[in-house]
């Protein structure tokens, strides 16, 4: 009996706990907060890897519901720019999505990884190279 009290309390708690964890994701009126869910990065190399030329980045966010999230692009061993604003909006099949596009000059033999970060987020892309002029 009291093995099975002490096994109800436990999932009670847990219960309580996992339940408590999602109520603060909610807003008023049972709607969740906007929250980043996955970004992606794409850089194209300037034609041929001649240089000077441009590189072209696209970003792409994904959220849970539509909104505007400000995101970092980050260069490994240092270095960011941005922020870029980026709004999603609800696509087909349910997708929530949103892009951005920019790009910088190169004019130097360049090695580098790049990221995009959603900031203020734990949110963040695979890194992608970018190999220009070598």
């Amino acid at each position: 009996m009291i093995r099975m009290k002490l096994i109800a309390a436990a999932v009670l708690a847990l219960a309580a706990g996992s339940t408590a964890a999602q109520a603060f994701d909610l807003q008023a009126g049972g709607q969740p907060k906007f929250k980043a869910t996955k970004a992606q990065l794409g850089i194209i190399s300037p034609a041929d890897g001649v240089c000077p030329g441009n590189a072209k980045v696209t970003a792409w966010v994904f959220s849970n519901k539509p909104g505007t999230v400000d995101v970092m692009l980050v260069r490994k061993g240092g270095g960011v720019l941005g922020p870029y604003a980026v709004t999603t909006a609800k696509g087909s099949g349910g997708v929530v999505m949103g892009s951005m596009t920019t790009g910088f000059a190169i004019d130097a033999p360049t090695n580098a990884e790049y990221r995009i970060v959603v900031a203020g987020g734990v949110v963040a892309s695979n890194w992608v190279p970018l190999t220009a002029c070598i």
